[in-house]
């Protein structure tokens, strides 16, 4: 007879999880440190991992590294069902699948991760971030056809390493130059390792685990000086950590902590703060100090993760969808809503969430992971899976081909749904959801299984006291839409182990069943622990209640969010898909808006919840859930046109401005859908408001007061920088947007302005743009100054020639003359073409200041 369940306390709430754990970090001291102290948060509240008893069917934190709660299942353990195994099928199909067709860095030709010396023509980092989501995706749908071919480049990787231990592109090769200051780059291995552990995982390939013993060995006698030198590598190095990890906890070798300890040394300095701005050494590199902290015991490192994480959010993500804005780098006075991440960024978040889970135990760290996962990621794609953006914001009005900087600080098609372009990003997204997938559950203390985040999916496992007895469980759920989640037992005889399942954070109680029976619960557990002796049969249901939430960014001009469940919403607005590029099979796409969009809501302010209302569909039968047709769940609400919030110039959505707004639009029935079914969105809302504390938004200045147009502009450069008002540090400068002639060399060209009206103009004055030293743009040989006379263009009179200098402004004063345009004629310089950052017209037009 089965035992009748309980819903243990002792990790419910987290005082007592605390309360429990406690002894056993003070019992565990090594030579590395003696500190008993525990970590906390920045509000005091303790944080440390869980339970740690055993035992575990799987490689988990051997001594004298801490033990954690949860340790990762092997790469097929868990297998998705329902809309996430579509998205799955969908990335298979789709380009990502097939990209070694479109990608000239995946050309096996050539290619140094597939020369036994390790030299080639290409192939970086691009290798093993394709591989890494590849080969992960056709491992969970058993995709035979795709798992050789995944096979082909783990073949080669093995194969590259030579007598020294070294492995895959070798130093001062193509492939490798510039991404390092020093003799070695090893930031393209760090990816591999995670493809190669994946086919460890998937196959036992023993292989494998002689590569990485090899490798290891190779790095820790590489000298102190010489290792991880700037950039990428010294950035990231907190995954060559993880890895290492991974090897010594499946085989003890005491030298591999040495290592980690070698490699923590060498990293970008993490644990004192926000190292870099770039986005995605951000999302990728923020937590790793939390992976070390398991064999230094330094609370110091553990606290590390979540400061960096708050860090983040406060300076650049005051914004839904779980992320923060840089677009490319986080830039101080860009931290609008309407600020991107890159896809990278977003899928690297997630995965360091996924090992956070594990390293720490926390709760928090899933929470902030299905957050990205249903938020952000799915409207980073086509629905289809066939093409992807590099950058998307939590507002956007519109996805083209054109320039955003300066509003975006990446210059070029960075918005264009193009499955050909997007170097890094079509490359790596591949990952997000295998991996995913590969977490939702991870095995628990005394032979558990742990539920740490939310899906329809299958689990297989070891579970139990001993031995262990093979269990399946199946997941079925049509979460985040719905919140109510169904698990069925089936096990190869009848076996006691605890269920542990995850509450998220906006759950304020959950509702268990066993075959029919509640087990009680209390307000605020985030882990519920059903212990008892299952059967083939047991059936658990799971009741997450969600209401609407609300959330003002008041560092954001008091803007509003609205959640329900793990879900936030977006206006919806009607897309126009425009085919722009690609090819017929793989074709790339604009998306322009055909509804109005800049609305401000009516919020009822003694009830605000009750001013929205929750509307539920069918579920799709093709298992698509994140688009306008499809998704099962919208919010019905209010709201008010503002019509001086307008797009700029480029494109981009106009600012927010302080709410509450006033306005005198009618109010109107507008739908919200969720975040990640809206390629168009609005997730960040003005609040209409009728008091004194609203204001009248205010309608920006024209930026730019002449028209511009030139002989020749290269598609990721724009002619609207010429007079952006962005004042270069040199003529190098690449943080800019610019204006260039590429690709025409030695070419005489022009560029012009028109004005609206004629005016009197007596100056010029002309930055060049000259990046000598990382592409084919110098000044021009020589300059010359015209103005339109009618139909004509004409030489300034008593003008001199238009300086060439470098690294200054080069202004030209001549008599006061009327006229209705100004002309540069260029003569680029042989081989060379060229570019201009800033050009301006004196006396300034008052309009454009």
């Amino acid at each position: 007879m089965c035992r009748p369940p309980t819903c243990d306390r002792f990790w419910s709430s987290r005082a007592a999880w605390i309360a429990l754990i406690i002894p056993i970090f003070a019992s565990a001291t090594t030579a590395e440190s003696t500190a008993q102290v525990q970590p906390a948060r920045p509000d005091g509240e303790t944080r440390v991992p869980g339970p740690v008893d055993g035992p575990f069917h799987y490689p988990v934190n051997r001594e004298p590294l801490i033990k954690t709660p949860f340790a990762r299942l092997p790469v097929g353990a868990v297998r998705p069902r329902g809309w996430l195994r579509k998205q799955l099928e969908l990335q298979n199909a789709g380009f990502h699948g097939h990209l070694g067709e479109l990608s000239g860095f995946l050309r096996k030709e050539g290619n140094a991760w597939l020369s036994k010396s390790g030299e080639g023509d290409h192939g970086w980092e691009e290798v093993p971030y394709w591989l890494k989501g590849f080969g992960d995706c056709a491992y969970l749908l058993g995709d035979e056809s795709q798992i050789r071919e995944a096979r082909v480049w783990i073949e080669g990787a093995i194969a590259s390493q030579d007598e020294t231990g070294f492995f895959g592109p070798r130093p001062g090769t193509k492939t490798t130059v510039g991404s390092t200051q020093g003799k070695y780059d090893l930031w393209p291995n760090m990816v591999m390792l995670c493809c190669l552990q994946s086919h460890h995982e998937f196959t036992g390939d023993p292989r494998v685990i002689e590569l990485m013993t090899r490798y290891f060995r190779w790095e820790l006698q590489v000298p102190e000086e010489e290792f991880l030198p700037p950039f990428w590598q010294q950035q990231r190095a907190g995954d060559n950590l993880w890895s290492v990890h991974w090897l010594y906890n499946r085989t003890g070798e005491k030298w591999l902590l040495d290592l980690a300890r070698k490699i923590h040394r060498r990293t970008a300095p993490w644990s004192d703060g926000i190292a870099n701005w770039h986005n995605v050494n951000m999302s990728q590199a923020f937590g790793g100090p939390a992976f070390f902290y398991a064999q230094s015991r330094l609370p110091r490192h553990f606290e590390a993760a979540e400061r960096n994480w708050r860090t983040m959010r406060k300076e650049y993500g005051q914004v839904p969808g779980g992320m923060f804005g840089g677009d490319e780098n986080c830039r101080p006075g860009f931290s609008d809503p309407r600020q991107a991440i890159e896809t990278c960024g977003m899928v690297e978040m997630m995965f360091s969430c996924e090992r956070l889970i594990q390293a720490t135990g926390d709760p928090v760290w899933a929470d902030r992971c299905e957050d990205v996962a249903f938020n952000s990621l799915p409207a980073a794609l086509t629905a289809d899976l066939m093409a992807l953006r590099y950058l998307t914001s939590p507002n956007m009005v519109l996805s083209d081909r054109h320039d955003k900087s300066p509003g975006l600080q990446n210059g070029g098609p960075m918005l264009h749904m193009d499955p050909y372009n997007h170097r890094c990003c079509q490359h790596n997204f591949g990952h997000g959801w295998p991996y995913f997938v590969e977490h939702l559950w991870m095995a628990a203390y005394r032979g558990g299984l742990a539920a740490v985040m939310y899906g329809p999916c299958d689990v297989t496992a070891k579970v139990g006291p001993g031995e262990g007895v093979e269990a399946s469980i199946q997941t079925d759920t049509h979460y985040p839409f719905e919140n109510g989640i169904t698990f069925r037992v089936t096990v190869a005889e009848p076996v006691e182990f605890p269920l542990v399942l995850r509450v998220p954070e906006w759950c304020e109680q959950a509702g268990v069943t066993v075959n029919g029976d509640p087990i009680p619960t209390r307000a605020g557990e985030r882990f519920l622990h059903v212990a008892r002796t299952w059967k083939t049969g047991d059936l658990v249901t799971l009741a997450l209640p969600a209401k609407v939430r609300l959330r003002t960014w008041e560092a954001n001009h008091n803007s509003l969010s609205i959640d329900a469940g793990p879900l936030t919403y977006s206006l919806k607005i009607g897309e126009r898909y425009a085919r722009e590029g690609g090819s017929d099979r793989w074709p790339a796409w604009e998306i322009h808006p055909t509804t109005p969009w800049n609305y401000a809501l009516e919020v009822d302010a003694a009830n605000p919840e009750s001013s929205f209302e929750i509307v539920r569909r069918a579920w799709p039968g093709n298992e698509l859930p994140f688009t306008h047709e499809g998704t099962p769940i919208e919010v019905r609400a209010s709201g008010r046109k503002v019509p001086e919030w307008q797009s700029d110039e480029r494109g981009l959505v106009g600012l927010l401005q302080a709410s509450p707004v006033r306005t005198e639009e009618p109010i109107e029935s507008i739908t919200l859908i969720p975040m990640g079914a809206a390629r168009l969105r609005i997730a960040s809302f003005p609040v209409v408001g009728k008091g004194p504390d609203a204001t009248a938004w205010k309608a920006p200045p024209r930026p730019f007061p002449y028209r511009a147009s030139a002989s020749h502009c290269n598609d990721s450069d724009t002619v609207s920088a010429l007079e952006d008002r962005l004042v270069p540090e040199r003529s190098g400068d690449t943080s800019l947007r610019r204006f260039t002639w590429w690709d025409h060399r030695g070419t005489r060209e022009w560029v012009q302005y028109e004005f609206e009206k004629r005016r009197a103009v007596s100056a010029v004055a002309v930055y060049w743009f000259d990046d000598t030293g990382i592409g084919q743009c110098r000044v021009p040989a020589s300059c010359r100054l015209l103005y339109q006379d009618g139909a004509e263009w004409r030489p300034v009179p008593s003008a001199a020639p238009v300086g060439v200098d470098v690294d200054r402004w080069n202004r030209v004063a001549f008599p006061e003359i009327t006229t209705s345009g100004l002309r540069l004629e260029v003569q680029l310089r042989e081989s060379y073409s060229g570019g201009i950052l800033e050009w301006r017209v004196e006396p300034e037009v008052a309009d454009s200041k």
